[in-house]
């Protein structure tokens, strides 16, 4: 009897009780992961007002990374999204019961300083690279790459979009316009992977919105972007050209005068949603921001960012741990070619370009070659190969080097990488490693070894790439842990210890100790107290000499996770047979709306001094200007009393970007 009235309440009601079923297994399969794009003829005019959608606009629950993982942001957001033919529009709105904060307005520059809304955009669905675009409250763009499921960010990476944004009494509205040339995309894919990354600044909280997550940038964490339908982007060309004259002359020679010009230019070919061709002759790196003095107690290299625009796109595919190409080693350069994008599961880049300025000693220069290509593999892994080469006259110096990043879950990763580094097809050397590791947010462990065979690794890799040093076996190991803690005297504690050690590459000989302790105390008060020690041995082989190099160091500093801060560091030791103390300083303040400074004194005291260290005395002024969010005016003053001549560096940078939509 009772089955029986079981089975004609279930024939009377099977739409219903069907219905009912599909739709909690929608909610169990995307639960709140899910954005629905509203297609529109026409986007809203981007002007920071927030009444003209206010209606529109979808309230999300976001959850915290920091400093509360997993509990519910104490900041409400609300979200629209919609798109046209051409482009797709965000409206966020950013509610918060905290006052707004916000400094920073140099494009790229703002990161964990103030309050900011950023949407990561999948636009390949492989769980390991997306887009960012992010603001902050006045209306500071930053744009970056993301790679490996979030292991890899590019910042330098650079495009086209716009934005507006207003702040009101209960927190503040940002909207953006995303063209869709502006992004590469998979073709007639009709969902993307999207999050939405959320900080604000007061209460220290970083926020995302699709699920719970313990690691910033998990692309493979992300939601699902519904319904989205970019028009394919056609195969067009753009050229930007350029000329450049100068007139010299002298006091001595006022009726002589030398006429020089140079003319050049830039030509980007899009030759379909995911794969564009850049060629460049003659580019004007005149522009491009001077690079800051710095003090190295290493005795290694110092590597520098790259920071020209030809080299910035796709750069960060070639961030491997052991760089078998690096930019900089290639100058000025007269002509160059490049193609980068993604051709189904596989990312490319390939690099061709004709340096200009670097000679041998037969006046014959040099032609760069880099070649890097990436596979996507499992769920969010994959598997690499790079190859580099630099022909000068008829000798060859190249470099391949297979890879692999395998993401084992949320906690455990395992990578590595091998490279053969031959000279001219005569001398061949290898180098890898591999590394096993825990990491997320708030705890990090890692154990690598390394192998790098014998002296003359180094020339013949660094022909093209980086590598600070050869001949050695290596082991280290790093340990750090970030507590969150939230009373009324301490908002975190970070302890972390990083140590190695090596022999030379037959175990005969033992090479070096190192050993890093560092504690990082942050108060409620916005004062930060850090103490570090650092020991080791190294043994010269060049030198044939042992040496026993020491230093501890404290640093105080003042809302230094925010713009406005101030730091004062003391450090003592011993570095390859100098005893040295040094003071640092640093003050970074917005002085009026549109005007900031940046002071940066450092004083370093050797004793006894050599070649290689001279007491110093390096200042750093800058100060910026404002026009706009994106044209702006910066003055760098610079001098080094370590240089017989001191050398003050005036370097002016502007940024104009015209963006123009079809609506």
């Amino acid at each position: 009897m009772q089955t029986s009235r079981v089975m004609s309440f279930f024939q009377k009601h099977k739409k219903l009780i069907f219905s009912t079923l599909i739709f909690f297994i929608f909610i169990t399969a995307y639960g709140q992961s899910t954005v629905q794009v509203l297609p529109v003829k026409t986007l809203p005019a981007i002007d920071g007002r927030y009444d003209d959608i206010d209606s529109a606009l979808k309230s999300y629950n976001f959850i915290q990374l920091e400093p509360q993982n997993g509990n519910s942001s104490l900041s409400q957001t609300k979200v629209i999204v919609m798109q046209n033919e051409t482009a797709i529009y965000f409206g966020i709105a950013c509610f918060q019961k905290v006052p707004v904060t916000a400094k920073i307005q140099v494009r790229d520059k703002f990161a964990q300083s103030d309050d900011g809304i950023f949407i990561i955009l999948g636009t390949f669905n492989d769980n390991r690279n997306a887009y960012c675009f992010a603001l902050n409250p006045l209306g500071t763009q930053t744009d970056s790459r993301i790679m490996d499921d979030g292991r890899t960010i590019d910042y330098n990476w650079d495009t086209q979009w716009n934005s507006s944004v207003q702040i009101y009494d209960w927190g503040w509205f940002a909207e953006m316009i995303i063209p869709f040339n502006s992004i590469k995309f998979k073709k007639n894919q009709t969902n993307w992977q999207i999050n939405f990354r959320r900080m604000v600044r007061e209460q220290s909280e970083i926020s995302y919105w699709a699920e719970r997550v313990t690691e910033e940038y998990k692309i493979s964490g992300s939601g699902q972007l519904l319904n989205i339908n970019p028009k394919a982007t056609k195969n067009t060309i753009l050229l930007i050209p350029y000329g450049m004259g100068k007139v010299t002359t002298t006091n001595e020679n006022w009726d002589k005068y030398l006429f020089e010009n140079q003319f050049g230019g830039d030509l980007l070919w899009q030759i379909n949603s995911n794969l564009t061709s850049n060629i460049s002759v003659n580019p004007d790196f005149a522009t491009v921001e001077a690079d800051e003095d710095v003090i190295d107690l290493t005795k290694y290299e110092i590597q520098y960012p790259e920071k020209r625009v030809f080299f910035q796109e796709g750069n960060e595919m070639y961030q491997t741990r052991l760089k078998t190409f690096y930019s900089r080693r290639v100058g000025d350069i007269s002509g160059a070619i490049k193609l980068t994008g993604k051709v189904g599961k596989t990312n490319i880049n390939l690099i061709n370009a004709f340096d200009k300025n670097s000679i041998d000693s037969s006046d014959h220069k040099p032609m760069y070659t880099a070649f890097r290509m990436k596979r996507d593999v499992l769920k969010s892994s994959s598997l690499g190969f790079t190859a580099t080469n630099k022909l000068i006259d008829n000798r060859m110096i190249s470099t391949f080097s297979p890879d692999y990043v395998l993401n084992l879950g949320s906690l455990w990763k395992l990578t590595g990488q091998y490279v053969a580094a031959i000279d001219n097809w005569k001398v061949l050397r290898n180098t890898g490693y591999v590394r096993f590791a825990a990491e997320n947010n708030f705890f990090h462990w890692h154990m690598r070894y390394s192998y790098l065979e014998g002296d003359g690794l180094k020339d013949i890799f660094n022909e093209t790439g980086y590598l600070n040093d050869d001949n050695r076996n290596e082991f280290d190991s790093d340990i750090s842990y970030k507590w969150w803690i939230k009373n009324p005297v301490f908002k975190y504690i970070n302890f972390s210890t990083a140590n190695n050690i090596y022999w030379n590459d037959d175990f005969s000989k033992f090479m070096s100790w190192n050993i890093n302790e560092t504690a990082q105390i942050f108060f409620t008060n916005k004062f930060n107290f850090d103490l570090k020690y650092n020991n080791e041995y190294r043994f010269i082989t060049s030198e044939s000499t042992d040496y026993y190099n020491f230093y501890y160091s404290a640093t105080l500093g003042y809302n230094t996770e925010a713009y406005n801060h101030a730091r004062l560091i003391f450090r003592k030791g011993r570095s390859f047979g100098s005893d040295y103390f040094s003071i640092e300083s640093g003050i970074q303040l917005k002085v009026l709306e549109k005007i900031a400074i940046e002071l940066k004194p450092r004083y370093i005291q050797f004793s006894p001094e050599t070649k290689a260290f001279k007491t110093t005395l390096i200042n750093s002024f800058s100060t910026t200007y404002n026009f706009t969010n994106n044209l702006w005016i910066k003055l760098i003053c610079q001098n080094n009393t370590s240089i017989l001549i001191i050398q003050n560096t005036w370097t002016h940078m502007g940024y104009f970007r015209i963006s123009i939509l079809d609506s």
